[in-house]
This record gives C-alpha cells, structure tokens and sequence, in this order.
C-alpha cells in the first residue's frame, strides 16, 4: 500500500471501508472466540441466500492445533454433520470436510498445520460456489474442490463449537476474490504472501510442478505459435482423485519465446459447472485469426464428450456450450471419447480423438476416431477409424506433426508414449524398431515445433507411481532412417552452481565396486563410458541410509538394453530398448534432481527414472567384462 500515491489512498481505505460494511452487514453471523462450548441453530437463509453459495471464516490465529480435535460442526437438525472442521490425527492437516447428496463421502479440502505455523496470522476461509470449494489462507489460494449434488443443510443448521474454540464468520454468499484480498491486505500484499505460503513460481521448469502442497502436473499439451512456445497442461490435485475420482483437472498454461524466461497465466480452461467433472487433455489450434481449445469434458457417469473453446488470443478461451460435437456414433462405442487433436491436412480440418469400439472377442478394442471438418465447427464422424491399438487398451493423447518429409503420430498406451511414421499425414503408418519416446515413466509425451526447425516433446514423471508429478522436456532427434530419438534441451538445463573435475573409476567383473562419487544434492553429471564387447555392468545409486540398498541403473552391451533395477533385482519400469551406441565410447550425462534421475545417452537417447529416494552417492560395478567411467565433470545446480 505504501506504493500507492497520496491523492488515491483515500479511495483505497474508501473500497476497503464499503467491502468490510457489505460484508458484515445482516447477512453475517459472527461467534467470538470462547473457552465454554457453544451451540446455536442457525437462520437457514445463512446456506439458502439468493446468491449461490456461502462464505465461513476461521480464525486460528493463537489456537493450539492438537490433534484429532474437532473445531467445529454445522449439522442438520437430525444431527447430520455436513460440514466439519478438524485437525487431522494421522496427517496434521487442518481439513474442512463437505457432504453433499451426491455421496456419503465428504470432500474435503485442507491446508498442513506446518504449513499454518509458519504464518504470524492464521485466517483460514472457505467459500462454497456450487460448483467449486475453495479454501484460502490469509487470503491466499491454498486448496480446491469441486462439489456435485447439493448440501443438505436442513431448515435448522446446527452450529456447534468445541472448548476453546476460535472465532467465526459465516456469511451468506460467496465472497468475491477481490473482497478475500482486501481483508487481507490488498492484492499486491496476497500476492507477496501466496510466495511465502505456497513457494515462488517455478523459474526453471524442466523437473518442475505447479507451486502449492497438494498440485501436480499431468498431461502436456504444448503448442508453438508466432515465436512463442505455449505449455499447457493438466493442473492436478490429490493424483487424479478430486471430485470423488473424476480428477477435476484443469488447464494450467505457461509460455516462454526462448525456452528460459518462463509467463505463468492464470487457468486457461477451468471447471465452471457443477457437470463438469474434468476438463481433459486436448489441443490448440490456430485458424483465421482465433484460437481454438479443443478438449473432451468427463461427466458424472464418467462418459467423455468432445467440446471446444475459442479466443482472440492464446490465454483468454470461452467454452462454446452446448458443445457442438454429438455423442459418439457407431462403431464407436459410448464412453470413451477424449483427447481430440486438430490438425490440416488434404484441404480439410482433422480431428483424432481417444476412443473405442467393439472388438471381435465381445470386449472392446481401443481406437483413434476421425473426424473431419470444412469450418472447425461442424464435424463428421469417419466410418474408419484412423488407428486400431490391437488391443483393450485405448490410445491416449494422439499428436501428429511433420518433420521435413515425413509425418509422426504419437500416441500413448498405458502412459507409455509410442510414435509411427509416415509419408503421408493420413496414412499409411509403419513402426520403427523401437516405437518408444524416451522410456516408460516419461508419461504421455506429446510434441510441438520450436524455432529453427527444432521440434520439443513434453511429458511427466509420476510422482509415488500415481496420476501426476513433474513436468519432463526433450528436443526431439530425427535419425538417418526418419526414427525418432531424444535430448535435453540445452536451453532448459538448470544453472551450474559450480563444477569439478572427478577422478577416473574403472570396475571389471569379480572385482569389487569403484570408489563410490558423491552426489548429495541436485547435481549434473558428465562423463564418457567404455565398455568391452559384451559387458554388463551397474551404476548403483546409495542413499544416505545404511541400511537401504541401492537402485542400479543397467547397461548390458550384448541384450542393447539400458535398464534401472531395484534393489531387490526387480527390474523397474523405466527401460531403454535397442540403444545402438554399445560398447562405447558413450558421452552420458546424468541429471539428479531430487528423486529424478534423468539419463542422457550420446545426444540421442534419454530415460528418465523416479527413484525411491534421493541418492547420496553412485559407484561402478562391472557383471561381465570391463568399463570405465573418464573425463568425469560433476557440477551443482539449481
């Protein structure tokens, strides 16, 4: 406020004064703290206002947080709780549980109590609007949900409040953001705060998720257009269980012209009705002077149906409601029907989407469909779907683009990114020896051009083998035969702190292992890799624990494989088939960023790993015949 010149601070006491007299006028209870118990039953206007929805404040600040104390309960007359406020006894959240008619399991939304002692004020305010529960700290954004069905609050809530029990406030309508702002501090000050609560936004991207304690990444879409490269993907909370199961995701959108300086924009495409259980994976296309938002909308009975949005520019999207597109029609069966991608070919406007139809076994066989278009507006559905998967399994987030003379359509299966090529964009499509962008835990990877004829693929690594994680970038390699390889993106690669040489390690079979090399912290690893004709042999990765064995990332010569191992000798899931470069020399590079290893083989092949916990230390041990490990430079980074 400070920054504010004299002449206007006058007008901004003046919109603080007005706020605070609309919101505590007669359309507001308010309980003051106390040590006895109390219980009140409540006007019901308070829950059935003429606005949709309603306001509760808490205000902790000073309380004792101990847990599996309840703060507070609103029941029904029969003594039905829909809405509670409790420490949590396993966790240590603070959580505000809601019931609707739509379940008997409550949502709920929470905030962690380590999260709230670290705040000087400990204001907490929940805000029903129907179709999204939102929780806020000192007026910043700090968890969601979104409700289907009603709250039964009867027509004599009861309020009841434990010893020693906090304030309270409860108005009858939601309050707007800028409301929520000014009774903090203003919107420069929430925004100062949402830094200190919830983390700065992520500067450097690749191995980054979205700033908050419960939020994840999942699938990309990303997409180039007039020298600037747009990201967009699914903002998860709790893996893919909001909303009883139906994710509620929405699209969380970045930019950046160069690939370093990042533009964080609010929600490009959010849960706006109740209906609305997700808002799945799609595609941007660009026509005329608009932009169009392509995505499929996941309902209650967790059908999919095809839906659109368009803007002037590639931030700002309304949704076109009804959404043009029909129920899927035959051979395509219902339910299955998302992850459309828009793309021109022939004259005519494409569309491929997730689908499925019936398969020769009575079980269902998972399918690309086919739409065509002449105005991106109106489509029809072709009798021939544009890919079978072979398989039950239903191929998810298809891209396609070309690249000189050749057309590449990726597609995932089980999260696990396949392509095909092409001299056609229509068909037909052959399979390379090795059908897979980077390894297995580089989660639906779909791609973009960038300048200078580059092309860029973004995925993710899951996080605790669940929906969702950290966002993973490669720059795509086109081989000699059109196949397809990967790389780290140079300008993407986080900031060396400071760098050291390391002392050549050399390991031979029935020898004991190398000298192990730190590697605490975040750190970058170059080196070169010989190997005799026929070796395997392992880089274990140790943690700081005694007791824990290593995890083993394998390379075997002979089988051309590439794999990480678990301790036990499980192999993992993240694997490297056909890797050419054997037996040497290999230029590695190895990226350990928290608990993601991320592997780099010659500028051409990459694998990245979520490992069970962070490593401490690596050392070479050689199964069959020799290898070393020389010109080693290990570097900290950001």
């Amino acid at each position: 406020m400070h920054s504010l010149r004299p002449e206007f601070r006058w007008m901004y006491f003046l919109l603080l004064l007005c706020l605070t007299l609309h919101s505590y006028g007669a359309d507001t209870v308010r309980v003051r703290p106390g040590s006895a118990p109390e219980q009140r039953t409540l006007d019901p206007s308070l829950f059935h206002g003429k606005a949709a929805g309603w306001t509760v404040a808490v205000d902790l600040t000073g309380h004792t947080l101990a847990p599996g104390k309840t703060l507070l309960t609103l029941a029904t007359a029969d003594q039905k709780t829909w809405l509670s406020v409790a420490v949590t006894q396993e966790n240590s959240l603070v959580a505000f549980s809601l019931l609707t008619d739509y379940r008997d399991q409550p949502l709920i939304v929470a905030v962690p109590v380590a999260m709230l002692e670290k705040q000087p004020e400990q204001k907490l305010l929940l805000r029903y609007r129907g179709n999204a529960l939102d929780l806020f700290l000192d007026g910043v954004l700090v968890d969601q949900e979104w409700p289907l069905g009603n709250v039964v609050t009867s027509n004599q809530p009861q309020l009841a409040l434990e010893s020693n029990h906090p304030s309270l406030t409860i108005w009858d309508h939601p309050l707007a953001d800028q409301q929520i702002a000014v009774q903090n501090g203003g919107p420069a000050e929430v925004a100062a705060r949402a830094d200190l609560i919830l983390g700065p936004q992520p500067q450097y991207v690749q191995y980054s998720r979205p700033r908050g304690y419960n939020t994840n990444a999942g699938d990309a879409m990303p997409y180039y257009h007039d020298g600037v490269f747009h990201l967009y993907f699914l903002l998860d909370r709790r893996q893919h269980h909001s909303k009883w199961g139906l994710g509620a995701h929405q699209w969380a959108h970045i930019s950046s012209p160069d690939l370093i300086h990042w533009t964080h924009y609010p929600i490009a495409l959010g849960i706006d009705h109740d209906w609305e259980g997700s808002i799945c994976t799609g595609s941007v296309f660009f026509n005329g002077g608009r932009y169009y938002a392509f995505y499929a909308t996941r309902l209650r009975d967790r059908s999919e149906h095809l839906a659109m949005a368009e803007g002037p520019d590639a931030v700002h999207f309304s949704k076109i409601i009804p959404s043009p597109f029909a129920e899927p029609q035959p051979p395509y069966v219902h339910g299955p029907n998302r992850d459309p991608f828009v793309f021109e070919a022939n004259g005519k406007f494409h569309m491929i989407a997730t689908a499925a139809v019936p398969g020769p076994d009575g079980r269902t066989q998972g399918a690309l469909e086919h739409l065509t278009s002449s105005d991106l507006v109106h489509w029809t559905v072709q009798p021939q779907p544009f890919l079978l998967s072979g398989t039950t399994e239903q191929p998810e987030c298809s891209d396609l683009f070309q690249w000189g003379d050749r057309y590449y359509l990726l597609y995932s299966l089980s999260g696990v990114t396949h392509y095909k090529m092409s001299k056609s964009p229509l068909g037909p499509w052959t399979e390379p020896e090795n059908d897979i962008l980077d390894g297995p835990e580089a989660i639906v990877m779909k791609a973009a051009p960038f300048r200078n004829n580059r092309f860029l693929s973004v995925g993710f690594v899951e996080h605790d083998n669940r929906y969702g994680g950290d966002l993973v970038f490669r720059e795509l390699v086109q081989e000699q035969d059109g196949s397809l390889g990967s790389k780290f993106p140079k300008e993407m690669m986080r900031p060396i702190i400071s760098a050291a040489r390391v002392e050549d390690i050399r390991a031979s079979a029935g020898q004991s292992a190398a000298p192990p090399i730190d590697i605490s912290g975040d750190v970058q690893m170059n080196a070169t890799v010989n190997a005799t004709p026929g070796s395997r042999f392992a880089i274990a990765m140790h943690t700081s624990s005694a007791d824990s064995r290593p995890e083993s990332l394998i390379f075997d010569s002979e089988a051309r494989t590439v794999a990480w191992m678990s301790p036990d000798g499980t192999p993992e899931r993240a694997q490297l088939h056909d890797v050419s470069d054997f037996p040497g020399p290999i230029a590695l590079a190895l990226v350990i960023h928290g608990t993601i290893a991320d592997l780099q083989l010659n500028g051409h092949r990459t694998l990245v790993h979520r490992l069970a916990a962070a490593p401490a230390s690596l050392s070479l041990d050689a199964e069959r015949g020799e290898v070393s490990i020389t010109q080693i430079t290990k570097a900290k980074i950001r």
